[in-house]
């Protein structure tokens, strides 16, 4: 099976954590917990409306499903039931990931550093409306293999001039489904 499009992103030659890896490489369900926190102000109210965030919450269940649909990823979210889904290419042309979720379409260049994996974003559209790069949302997205060997992850993205946009934070394991069971 082709692996999703973050790890079609990266060189060959890179070392991503078994965890981060796992995530990142086949269809398979997560569940775990995370934070949320998102930004104040009409103007970022709008924004995260239109991607389809989740609301804000300390403590709150997630669950991921990812399947490969022909030459997309889908990524299915599901934070304490607000469910999102996004579609996941590799961009050959810009050697990065490009995800639609709701209005929003991103573009992101995913690299390793220090048994990390960072995500930057380089383009955004909304509603087909590309951002001009002095309003582009910054990153500092980052994934990684915790020493209980579980995906952990970090994303965040702030604005220009609005400031943080969103970010939420937690960790992740596989759901493991017996098979004689289901």
């Amino acid at each position: 099976m082709r692996p999703d499009p973050f790890l079609q992103a990266l060189p060959a030659n890179s070392e991503v954590p078994d965890a981060v890896r796992k995530f990142h490489s086949e269809t398979a369900e997560f569940t775990g917990l995370c934070s949320i926190q998102r930004g104040t102000g009409w103007l970022t109210s709008l924004s995260l409306w239109l991607g389809g965030f989740p609301p804000a919450a300390d403590t709150q269940t997630v669950r991921i499903r990812t399947k490969l649909n022909g030459q997309e990823w889908e990524w299915f979210r599901d934070f304490g039931g607000h469910e999102t889904l996004s579609h996941l290419v590799y961009d050959a042309d810009r050697r990065c990931v490009k995800e639609r979720i709701g209005g929003l379409t991103i573009w992101m260049r995913p690299q390793v550093r220090g048994q990390k994996l960072h995500l930057n974003i380089l383009r955004l559209t909304l509603l087909g409306v590309p951002c001009p790069n002095f309003l582009l949302p910054r990153s500092a997205t980052v994934e990684w293999q915790d020493d209980q060997g579980r995906f952990r992850f970090d994303v965040s993205a702030e604005m220009p001039m609005l400031g943080q946009l969103i970010r939420y934070r937690g960790w992740l394991m596989p759901v493991h489904v017996n098979r004689n069971n289901a």
